[in-house]
């Protein structure tokens, strides 16, 4: 009896805490109600050309015939995805894809966090402004422009980088037929192209950060890496863990771009991606092939989503998606 009657009052209170935890919820929802109406054409904007579309999916499992409509067409079952992991060249593919997007997020994701708090310590405002065009600049150039860059650069007869070894004596080299130069040459152009302009939101979160933080630390004896590592960067943590769990949840997306613009046949080994493995071979027109390969990449991608979030929520106490 007395067991009853303690398992019904640990029941009670564990409901209770559950209601109160809601509770709490909806009222600071209610109280930033402004913001919320803000919300809501974003929120219709995402329903009406994210959501609403999303039951294309089933044309995964649909031979895809304009004239039967999406519905209409005769089912395949899994016949596409048994084709795509199948193909000879796959897991090649999978693979490339899982080291470039690894590199990736190495060196690209950390590199506009280093460069913003470079930015942030250049006192003077002019060529603070200089810094920031300069390194801006490339990323309104498209992928075509910077590959046809990169390729003069590096081109055998008459490439800078060939003409001063060629200066120096030394023996011209073809540094786009290298296998292994292929990644530190993507990886290079990758950050030249996006590192200035992923500084944008650290230098506005930078900006953020009350000034009173840095008087006072410069009180108690801090310098400039003080500031930087006992304010600016713990300033920064919710911005950085947000991006890391969407670089995270990107991961099978190598670049398209970037790795179509750059490759060739005699490096294929180390630069066939998916994307490129379907566009090369003309499955792109396939639509019920694309489909099933597209949503093999977003289930993993979603799931990688869901795990950084975890994990990051485990680490720092948040996370992305929560509201508690």
């Amino acid at each position: 009896m007395t067991e009853g009657k303690y398992g019904g009052q640990a029941q009670l209170s564990a409901s209770a805490l559950k209601k109160n935890k809601r509770q709490g919820t909806w009222s600071r929802m209610k109280r930033s109600k402004q913001v919320y109406l803000m919300l809501l054409p974003v929120m219709a904007f995402y329903i009406l050309f994210s959501y609403v579309p999303m039951y294309g999916i089933v044309l995964a499992w649909k031979d895809y015939l304009p004239s039967y409509g999406i519905l209409g067409s005769p089912g395949v079952g899994w016949k596409y995805f048994i084709e795509f992991f199948t193909r000879p060249n796959m897991f090649r593919a999978l693979r490339n894809t899982l080291v470039i997007s690894g590199l990736k997020l190495l060196f690209c994701f950390p590199a506009p966090i280093l460069l913003a708090l470079v930015l942030n310590e250049v006192r003077k405002q002019t060529y603070r402004k200089v810094l920031q065009w300069m390194v801006y600049l490339p990323y309104f150039l498209s992928w075509v422009v910077i590959g046809g860059i990169v390729k003069q650069i590096l081109a055998v007869d008459d490439g800078l980088i060939n003409n001063i070894i060629a200066l120096f004596g030394g023996e011209r080299k073809a540094f786009l037929l290298n296998s292994s130069n292929f990644y530190p040459i993507l990886i290079l152009a990758e950050l030249w192209k996006g590192m200035g302009w992923g500084t944008v939101i650290y230098i506005a979160a930078i900006s953020g950060i009350d000034p009173s933080l840095y008087e006072a630390a410069t009180i108690d004896g801090a310098g400039r890496l003080g500031h930087v590592l006992r304010i600016t960067l713990p300033g920064l943590l919710p911005l950085i863990t947000v991006n890391l769990i969407i670089q995270i949840g990107n991961i099978m997306n190598a670049g398209f771009d970037s790795v179509y613009n750059l490759y060739n046949k005699a490096v294929i080994s180390v630069s066939e991606i998916i994307d490129t493995l379907v566009y090369t071979s003309g499955q792109q027109t396939r639509y019920g092939f694309s489909t099933a390969v597209g949503l093999f990449k977003n289930v993993i991608n979603f799931a990688l989503l869901l795990g950084g979030n975890l994990m990051t929520k485990k680490i720092n106490g948040y996370s992305m998606y929560s509201l508690d």
